[in-house]
């Protein structure tokens, strides 16, 4: 009896702890092993597209938007408006810009100037004389080469009378002369004056220099003002 009893109680225990470790395992293959690997991998994913995402959509934006914005005005003083004047020149030459311009509207550059708008952006302003006979404004983006915009001018009659006088023949152009006077620095604007008999007064930045080119060369020399 006691012998029976007692093999009994070892193979209770033996069938005990058979048990308690098939639980044990159970719980760890179920419960600790899947749901940490689970949430990990659900929640590793989640974080990677949320982070490529998030990059994706705030990097294109600003860095296609920088580079379609005219550049910025200078809000210092003169000499940090000129600075700003040239810096915005260099990223399309003037030369480069009257092509834009040209391409888009033909005829013949009385002026070519770089100027702030409505939006403190600075732009190359155009005005041309068309193919047609009309005086034409064409703006064109320094960031870019993008014709931003353009209209007939109403009220310039002056302008178009003098490049309807002065821009005959073999008259040097606006583009010519502004090649002739980048040696001089960033060419900022370039406009067909009369005096003399006709000359393209060009100013070059950073520094605010004043320029003369004749109508019937490209020799470059500075400008008197009386």
């Amino acid at each position: 009896m006691r012998r029976t009893s007692v093999l009994a109680a070892v193979v209770g225990v033996v069938l005990a702890g058979g048990a308690a470790v098939g639980c044990d395992d159970g719980g760890s293959s179920s419960g600790g092993g899947s749901s940490p690997s689970a949430s990990a991998g659900s929640a590793s994913p989640s974080a990677g597209s949320t982070a490529s995402s998030g990059a994706g959509t705030s990097a294109s934006p600003s860095a296609s938007g920088s580079s379609t914005l005219p550049p910025k005005k200078g809000t210092g003083s003169d000499a940090d408006e000129h600075r700003a004047e040239a810096r915005a020149a260099a990223m399309l030459p003037a030369p480069e810009a009257i092509g834009k311009a040209l391409a888009h509207t033909p005829g013949k550059v009385v002026s070519a100037e770089i100027d702030d708008n409505a939006q403190d952006r600075l732009i190359w302003e155009f005005e041309i004389l068309a193919e047609d006979g009309t005086l034409q404004a064409v703006d064109v983006n320094p960031a870019g080469g993008a014709v931003l915009s353009s209209h007939q001018e109403r009220g310039e009659s002056d302008d178009l009378a003098r490049g309807k006088r002065l821009l005959k023949g073999g008259a040097t152009d606006a583009a010519a002369a502004a090649k002739a006077a980048a040696a001089k620095g960033t060419v900022v604007s370039v406009k067909l004056k009369p005096e003399n008999g006709g000359h393209w007064s060009v100013e070059t930045g950073p520094r605010d220099q004043d320029w003369s080119v004749p109508l019937d060369s490209v020799k470059v020399s500075p400008e008197r003002h009386d």
